[in-house]
């Protein structure tokens, strides 16, 4: 998932620039990230949890075993890290001629320092989407049918947040690529005075998910 997502926004970032991307297109290609993704992963393997905040959801609600969550995480850490390299090697490679940016990596926020505003909305952001997954494993309709909806409100959930936070809802979408950026180019450019929001607002909003989709 974040392979194709990041990968994707190099090249659009690569054939807009200096413009930067409008928040349809930023919803539409990762939204379609999220749907390929997890269409081939729950046909092979029944599951399609890209998020650690997920795994422990459907851990707490007994859906999965907690060493499946562990194994959960270890693989979504290495596929993040596996992202990040993919996309520097993109870049090195083929898409030089443009200069490195942090964006293609982690988030980046409209404004930095606004820190309980882009808390909130990661927060809000993570919440609906957590309560949305947990109420479509309620109910009976078949599997392809839940990832389309399920692909559909996460694009405008992305569509109205990228604008304002980048989006991560994902505490492992943005430090890992973070650090594979800080690791490979500059620490000074990695904005890390700005990284434990993209960390906490999706945990924040996932537990409030959790508990309001249970009181449901």
């Amino acid at each position: 998932m974040l392979g194709l997502g990041l990968v994707s926004s190099v090249f659009i970032n690569y054939n807009l620039y200096p413009k930067p991307q409008s928040r349809f297109l930023t919803g539409a290609y990762w939204g379609l990230s999220i749907f390929i993704a997890s269409m081939f992963s729950t046909l092979f393997f029944g599951t399609a949890n890209f998020n650690p905040i997920f795994s422990f959801a459907q851990a707490v609600n007994h859906q999965i075993s907690w060493l499946t969550m562990l194994g959960e995480f270890v693989t979504q850490i290495f596929g993040a890290w596996l992202a990040s390299a993919t996309v520097q090697k993109m870049w090195s490679k083929y898409l030089n001629t443009m200069p490195v940016n942090l964006n293609f990596f982690a988030t980046v926020p409209r404004q930095l320092h606004k820190w309980f505003y882009n808390f909130s909305w990661e927060a809000i952001g993570t919440f609906t989407i957590v309560i949305n997954a947990q109420i479509m494993d309620d109910i009976q309709i078949t599997w392809w049918v839940k990832t389309i909806w399920s692909s559909i409100l996460i694009t405008a959930v992305i569509t109205t947040v990228s604008p304002i936070t980048g989006a991560a809802l994902n505490p492992t979408r943005d430090f890992i690529p973070r650090l594979f950026f800080t690791k490979t180019y500059d620490k000074k450019m990695a904005q890390w005075e700005y990284s434990l929001i993209p960390i906490a607002g999706p945990i924040v909003g996932g537990i409030l998910g959790l508990i309001v989709a249970n009181l449901i």
